[in-house]
């Protein structure tokens, strides 16, 4: 008798997809019916099965391991697309599959063990990486038509705005931090005694972490509170790109105003003008912030995961 181990995914966005349970079910009945043993049924929920995460589903990688050890002669999934969504995936698994002599069916499209079944498992393999991406490509379709209407299209609205109906409204407590840092900006001071009267009052983040230098510098250079609304349908690689949004869709006077264009444009003026040479380049901070022993913060650059970030240190304390 076959021993077997059942994968089911479930990507939770699509109300079109099986349950978890369906496709378990679905399984049973064919191993029943085929005299096959499941040992052991491998499930990963709210994950897609696209791209790169793949490697987020643990329970695939789980299965994957038990294969390379021999543990299965036969993988049992409810549709092909349960078990990927990319048709490199597919053509991978088949052969590391196929090198432990081990059979994949997917026990609602099973085309048998004959040529033309080849062909068919090749199609859907196909299809399941089209439906993917056409669903993108219409997701995509959605969030420009809200875009062209000014509309937030999820994430965390900035500092200063609240979303109501996906329109931005004003959040007058926040609004105030941020003129007060433009104003400090402007008039070239620090944000010491700001950050700190920020954290004595409970006023923090959307993410409810307490605003920082780093949080402060990209306030500073966000369009957006000039009344300017910009959206980019597809996230630039690089991070400098991401702020400035060369390529975004951009409506102006489309948001309630909290910082009057001049302010912002002399500002970003003042910011660009102590981008320097070296490791203590592009800190708008520089020279402004102290440390509470009293000695100067400095700016330094780190980079991980593929994007850079900002951070200060004191001058006495670099070590």
């Amino acid at each position: 008798m076959k021993k077997a181990a059942v994968y089911a995914r479930f990507s939770s966005h699509l109300q079109t997809e099986e349950s978890i349970d369906a496709q378990v079910r679905a399984c049973r009945e064919y191993a029943a019916q085929h005299d096959i043993t499941i040992v052991k049924i491998y499930k990963d929920e709210a994950v897609s099965g696209k791209g790169s995460k793949t490697t987020e589903r643990k329970q695939y990688q789980s299965l994957l391991r038990a294969c390379d050890k021999g543990i299965y002669d036969i993988i049992l999934i409810h549709k092909y697309n349960r078990i990927a969504r990319s048709l490199n995936e597919h053509v991978t698994l088949e052969k590391r599959l196929s090198e432990n002599n081990i059979e994949l069916v997917a026990v609602a499209e099973d085309f048998g063990n004959t040529k033309q079944s080849k062909v068919m498992k090749a199609m859907m393999w196909a299809l399941s990486e089209y439906y993917i991406d056409d669903l993108a490509d219409e997701t995509r379709k959605g969030l420009k038509e809200g875009a062209l209407k000014a509309k937030h299209n999820g994430g965390v609205a900035p500092f200063g705005y609240d979303i109501e109906n996906q329109s931005y409204i004003v959040n007058e407590a926040e609004a105030y931090y941020v003129k007060q840092m433009f104003d400090c900006a402007t008039n070239r001071k620090g944000y010491t005694e700001l950050i700190k009267e920020m954290a004595a009052r409970g006023i923090t983040g959307k993410r409810g972490k307490l605003i920082k230098y780093p949080q402060i510098y990209e306030i500073l250079r966000n369009e957006k509170y000039t009344g300017t609304y910009t959206y980019s349908p597809i996230e630039e690689k690089n991070r400098i790109l991401r702020r400035t949004k060369p390529n975004a869709i951009r409506i102006e006077n489309a948001l309630p105003k909290i910082i009057s264009r001049t302010q912002f444009n002399e500002v970003q003026t003042i910011m660009n003008e102590r981008k320097q040479t070296g490791k203590k380049s592009d800190y708008l901070c520089s020279g402004l912030v102290y440390c509470q022993c009293g000695a100067k913060m400095h700016g330094a650059t780190t980079h991980r995961k593929g994007h850079e970030y900002k951070i200060y240190f004191c001058s006495k304390h670099s070590d």
